[in-house]
């Protein structure tokens, strides 16, 4: 099998010629994006991002589609921070922009139930019939127990904790409990402060403007540079 010919070697120059040094390179700049498409994405991800997450995460107030709820705003964020680099990809604009986003998707459940419960929920005669015991990483001890009403209607979201469901002794014992009435929202014990945890619901409209402020302003950071 024939090997292959050597690649053709320079010929060396004439005596007293000397070889012209190489041009040195420019650093390339980088592929950037568009004017046009720094203003549409950021545009969409300042408006369109702050109105899926806490819509989804308003639907995640009822326990049976808060898992597929989490997860669609989640990845929702998740784009809108890689949309956010793409607006701005220089700067401090990423981490308030996550922290932002954490938020958005941490306060609107909480406070959207705590709203239901207080404004339309009701003092439920309920029975225990089951408890469960639960131990965080720091060796904390926290019970939920089954419930069921007293009078035999049915209970949506039938279970709670707080007072009244503290050990097994609990369980067959009766108490009581603020229930939403729909059935949307699950019950909570009547000792809960929902009037605090009520009061975040103002916030989450702060969050949005913050974010889209964030968004708008590295664009207009990003364009000016140009």
């Amino acid at each position: 099998m024939a090997s292959r010919p050597n690649r053709k070697r320079k010929r060396p120059l004439a005596e007293g010629v000397v070889r012209p040094p190489k041009r040195p390179r420019r650093p390339g700049k980088g592929w950037e994006p568009a004017p046009r498409t720094v203003l549409r994405t950021a545009l969409a991800t300042a408006l369109g991002a702050p109105v899926l997450i806490v819509g989804l995460m308003a639907i995640g107030t009822n326990p049976d589609y808060l898992p597929i709820c989490a997860i669609t705003a989640v990845l929702v964020l998740m784009s809108s921070l890689v949309a956010t680099m793409l607006v701005r990809a220089k700067g401090w604009v990423l981490w308030p922009a996550v922290a932002l986003g954490v938020l958005m998707l941490a306060l609107p459940t909480t406070a959207l139930r705590a709203q239901l419960i207080e404004h339309r929920g009701e003092r439920t005669a309920v029975v225990v019939t089951a408890a469960h015991r639960e131990t965080d990483r720091s060796g904390r001890v926290s019970w939920s127990c089954d419930i069921r009403r007293e009078d035999g209607l049915p209970l949506p979201h039938a279970s709670f904790s707080g007072g009244g469901c503290s050990s097994q002794r609990s369980v067959g014992q009766r108490t009581e409990v603020l229930a939403d009435p729909a059935g949307w929202v699950p019950p909570v014990d009547t000792a809960a402060d929902t009037s605090f945890n009520g009061a975040m619901i103002w916030a989450v409209p702060g969050l949005a403007v913050l974010w889209a402020a964030l968004v708008l302003g590295a664009a207009r950071r990003t364009l000016r540079g140009r």
